[in-house]
């Protein structure tokens, strides 16, 4: 019975809109079918919608940095300790929750992408419309394939709509899954029907570009993971035909901004190539239907009551993460905040920084965290800026000699000593939403869009597919260009190390750090060297477990797979 519920749980029940599941069911009373619904130009965008939203459920949920980024050099325990199985590895099997969430919503997301071209022959739409909707639903489900082959490796490769009770498919090789990938980009690139961009239209709907840049992803990973050089060259290829010649000319935190008055029109940049789309203003739940974003990679510092924000407590930025960023790169000042005032009673408030402009001038201010490069004289120096308001500030150092953050105790503490504080750490602000969080202290009303895929990303991607591909004076071009806007001066050598740093300071809190570290090689050696819980046994904990467990349940429900198909070491 477990068996019959969980098949079905995967390949039936995935489609969610609003009345649908009554009459995809036999139990369904209507007179109204499924293919009479969806025959209609609105049915038949409801299933349009419903593809897309399926990316809420990996983007938008607040596992989402347990999914991607445990386990790696860039986020510690806090307040809240990460997952132990898959920040420790040692304990990780097969059982673990968040991995078969992971993979259930990501074949949930396979089939509502599917269900668009399965009803689209009886759509009564145009046919260029049409042919649109299907291509977008097909990059959908390959960005869904993508997660699952960097995640998980090989998986059950599904290739259209199941519109019957399924009980099984077979493991396909990476190798399988990455072709089938690669195919559906290059075919949907090559037929034209989507629209160049849709940056600074919003960004949410599937774009030309947008398919272009996970192709070059895609071919990125593949290289890597099935050791075909040729895909470097071909990666750097897709990279360049996203960059199209162009410069990173918004500056980093204007990119970044967090408007209070309400303005999203940030988000639609034409750096901002794919998105996980909201907005506040037709929101259908204008309060609890955001996301999460805004609380992730912060620890607790006061509650709605004291004029805090909300918090998750954990994965707060390593030391080591920190000491990417060299002194003069503004992403640090856009990404974390480095001044808190008296957050007690609701005297003084978190979100006073945005309602001054970006500043907590005329504001006393009650902790500092200055940056691991900063010098006595650059404290006086911010001192000096507004004295009065800065003579009595407790002085929190980011480096491994610091301070006990909360109760402002005299003596000497080490970072990760004092990141499982209470205000522990530089908040992360560069995804806050100063707009609809100023008034409510929440985790789930961040209405900025979600960031898939940006331009400056695809930038370390090309660098990163140069160097391998063997043309450095590209791959330090591409690279550069990222540090050019980060005004910091141009690398002189280049190699996988500096890709990685550079991946910090640009991406922090982005994408998935976990996939950078076990597509280049590199997760054993850095968490050896950074991940506080792994620090010198990495290779021991590790082990074999350089990709992530089969959830148990999806062996044990797929007639067609085994404990055979699991990945090594579980």
């Amino acid at each position: 019975m477990k068996k019959y519920i969980y098949t079905i749980m995967i390949l039936i029940c995935s489609i969610s809109i609003v009345s649908c599941d009554d009459f995809l069911t036999t139990e369904n009373k209507s007179s109204v079918t499924d293919k009479d619904h969806f025959s209609t130009e609105a049915g038949f965008e409801t299933l349009v919608n419903n593809a897309y939203e399926k990316l809420r459920g990996i983007y938008a949920t607040s596992s989402y940095t347990t999914f991607f980024q445990a386990g790696t050099d860039m986020y510690g325990d806090a307040r809240l300790k990460i997952n132990d199985e898959l920040h420790e590895y040692e304990t990780l099997n097969p059982e673990n929750s968040s991995m078969k969430t992971l993979y259930t919503n990501c074949y949930k997301g396979i089939r509502a992408a599917y269900a668009v071209s399965y009803y689209a022959a009886d759509a009564n739409v145009s046919e260029a419309l049409c042919k649109k909707r299907i291509d977008e639903a097909r990059v959908i489900a390959v960005q869904f394939y993508y997660i699952l082959v960097n995640t998980f490796g090989g998986v059950p490769l599904i290739k259209e709509y199941v519109s019957n009770i399924e009980t099984g498919y077979p493991r396909a090789t990476a190798t399988d899954v990455y072709t089938y990938m690669i195919d559906e980009l290059e075919d949907v690139i090559a037929a034209g029907a989507l629209d160049a961009s849709t940056a600074k239209k919003g960004g949410g709907r599937v774009s030309i570009e947008a398919a272009q840049a996970l192709l070059a992803q895609t071919y990125l990973a593949a290289a890597w993971d099935l050791d075909k050089s040729e895909y470097f060259t071909k990666a750097a290829q897709a990279a360049d035909a996203v960059i199209a010649g162009r410069s990173l000319t918004t500056p980093f935190a204007e990119l970044w901004k967090s408007d209070y008055n309400g303005d999203y029109s940030g988000d639609d940049n034409e750096e901002f190539l794919w998105d996980v789309e909201y907005d506040h203003a037709t929101a259908s739940t204008p309060q609890g239907g955001g996301h999460c974003w805004s609380v992730f990679y912060t620890n607790y510092i006061g509650s709605g009551s004291d004029g805090g924000k909300g918090s998750k407590s954990a994965f707060i930025v390593t030391l080591h993460a920190l000491k990417c960023f060299e002194k003069g790169d503004v992403r640090y000042d856009a990404t974390f905040m480095k001044e808190l005032p008296d957050l007690l009673n609701g005297v003084y408030s978190y979100w006073t920084f945005y309602k001054n402009g970006g500043n907590f001038i005329g504001t006393p201010i009650k902790r500092y965290y200055p940056a691991w490069y900063e010098t006595a004289d650059d404290i006086e120096a911010w001192r000096s800026i507004d004295p009065e308001n800065r003579k009595d500030t407790w002085i929190i150092p980011m480096s491994e000699n610091t301070r006990e953050p909360q109760d402002y105790t005299e003596g000497v503490i080490t970072y990760e000593q004092m990141i499982g504080y209470n205000y522990g750490g530089s908040p992360c602000r560069k995804f806050d939403d100063s707009y609809t969080l100023k008034n409510i202290y929440s985790e789930k009303d961040d209405y900025r869009d979600i960031h898939i895929i940006t331009l400056s990303e695809i930038y370390l991607v090309a660098a990163e597919a140069y160097l391998k591909a063997g043309n450095e004076q590209l791959a330090l071009a591409r690279l550069n260009e990222v540090r050019r806007r980060a005004g910091l001066a141009a690398a002189a050598s280049i190699d996988i190390d500096a890709i990685l740093k550079e991946r910090v300071c640009e991406l922090f809190g982005q994408g998935s750090r976990w996939f950078d570290l076990r597509r280049t090689k590199k997760l054993v050696e850095y968490n050896n060297l950074y991940n506080k819980r792994l620090e010198g046994r990495a290779q021991q904990a590790i082990g074999q477990k350089l990709l992530r467990p089969i959830p148990q349940a999806a062996i044990d429900a797929n007639d067609q797979m085994s404990s055979a198909d699991q990945n090594p070491g579980y």
